[in-house]
């Protein structure tokens, strides 16, 4: 590093270093902080011609070079990102002010080819372990707190102002854990429909957070930080229980109804989780066929023995499995035969282009057919036409779900369509026919979000 300032992070001597500190913060106090740059200029992106591009990075790690410790690390990662490695930091506080430090160095304009270039640096922050145990987890926190302060679109114009905008990922993570305890999420449900019948078999719970000052956000905003901070693993058990007790309720009304949930590879890591489910049963008094689990084949691959091993526990309870948006992933192919599954859920890619691309049809086709003759049922995803639908019902695909039957709404909005479902004329109209008192603002909210 001292001889030279650029280092590439691909498999570098930057993550063996992370490593090693990650080793020895284990045993002491001091914590390992991983810092990762982005630069804009005042007219917008970056943009550089390689020879200027090698000058840029050198001048900029000089200067981040400066303001650091022997001990401290930089270097270029594979996306273009700068990253700094800080091996001791006793906490926030202080890492608030080498941050602070480092964009100090970076105030001054770059010379490049005569020509002045201010810059805009955003900077993304991880602390071990409050933030991850690995090389891999501390670069991906910091890469989304990155994304968090770039995408807050303030200029950031002072130290004080940047400083409070990199924790935006944190604050998210600390906000979520309110939400989990303070009544800010709730479920809404999605119908399946059997397509011969015209009758709902099942719902699928699908997670909002109805945040004080930001409104309903959707969960591809808040699931991700929950998966790099372990949050989904109490967010997961809050959805099931949730999801159980609604069951519970439809059921006492007379509804024979299923829930379905959603399952990440992080809980499927997790050991602890059939005496997890199986209580969660118990204490809702929901009988197991009731309920149905969704893994992704993507889920399946980051471990497929041990998942298989869990996926059986679970299965010898009496819960069901069904392989949500297949088609999209290749490897597990191979394990599908292997797996406790009853079911698989065509990806709503191919069901959307069903009509206008000929490859699509087949390609569903040939997965309905796969799944009868594998003795699985099969749902197709992304309904959203009666063309789609009188198309699936030809192919003798079992179930269907999407906006063409009903699109996601809270528990009273499901129930209004469980008692009294549209039939294919109206279904389009369901949502104003159905969102009425507290759940009509929720549901118009859907109508734009969804």
């Amino acid at each position: 590093m001292e001889n030279s300032p650029i280092e590439s992070a691909g498999n570098s001597e930057f993550e063996v270093r992370v490593r090693q500190a990650i080793r020895s913060a284990k045993n002491s106090l001091p914590q390992v902080a991983v810092l990762v740059f982005s630069f804009e200029t005042s007219t917008g992106a970056l943009s550089l011609c390689d020879g200027d591009l090698l000058g840029f990075q050198n001048t900029v790690l000089m200067r981040l070079r400066s303001g650091l410790r022997e001990s401290d690390s930089v270097a270029v990662l594979s996306n273009g990102h700068l990253a700094v490695l800080l091996q001791s930091v006793q906490g926030p506080q202080d890492l608030d002010l080498v941050t602070n430090r480092l964009l100090a160095r970076l105030d001054d304009a770059l010379q490049i080819n005569d020509k002045a270039i201010a810059l805009e640096p955003r900077v993304g922050r991880a602390l071990f372990p409050e933030n991850g145990d690995s090389v891999e987890s501390l670069i991906e926190y910091a890469e989304v707190d990155l994304g968090s302060a770039a995408g807050n679109g303030n200029p950031q114009t002072t130290h004080v102002s940047r400083s409070r905008n990199l924790f935006s990922a944190r604050q998210w993570m600390s906000e979520l854990r309110q939400a989990i305890v303070g009544d800010q999420l709730f479920l809404t449900f999605q119908p399946k429909v059997d397509l011969s019948k015209g009758r709902v078999t099942g719902v699928e719970t699908l997670l909002r957070w109805q945040h004080p000052e930001h409104g309903i956000i959707l969960p591809d905003q808040f699931i991700p930080v929950a998966e790099r901070t372990g949050l989904i693993i109490p967010l997961t058990l809050w959805v099931l229980q949730q999801s159980l007790i609604q069951c519970r309720q439809w059921r006492k009304m007379g509804l024979d109804i299923d829930v379905a949930v959603n399952l990440t590879m992080w809980n499927l890591e997790a050991q602890e989780l059939p005496d997890q489910i199986e209580a969660l049963l118990r204490d809702t008094g929901v009988s197991p066929r009731h309920l149905e689990l969704e893994i992704t084949e993507t889920s399946i691959m980051s471990d497929p023995e041990r998942v298989i091993r869990t996926l059986n526990q679970i299965r010898q309870l009496g819960v069901r499995f069904a392989i949500d948006d297949f088609g999209t992933g290749y490897s597990s192919f191979a394990y599908l035969t292997k797996l406790p599954v009853s079911c698989i859920k065509i990806d709503k890619s191919f069901v959307q282009n069903l009509e206008a691309d000929h490859d699509s049809s087949v390609i569903v086709k040939s997965i309905i057919d796969l799944g009868h003759n594998l003795g699985l049922k099969v749902v197709a995803e992304g309904v959203e036409t009666a063309t789609a639908k009188k198309m699936l019902t030809t192919f003798q695909c079992d179930d269907g779900q999407g906006y063409y039957f009903c699109r996601p709404v809270p528990a009273d909005a499901t129930t209004k369509f469980l008692l009294q479902p549209p039939d294919a004329s109206n279904s389009s109209t369901f949502l104003t026919q159905a969102a009425g008192d507290n759940t009509s603002s929720v549901v118009q909210s859907y109508n734009s979000n969804a």
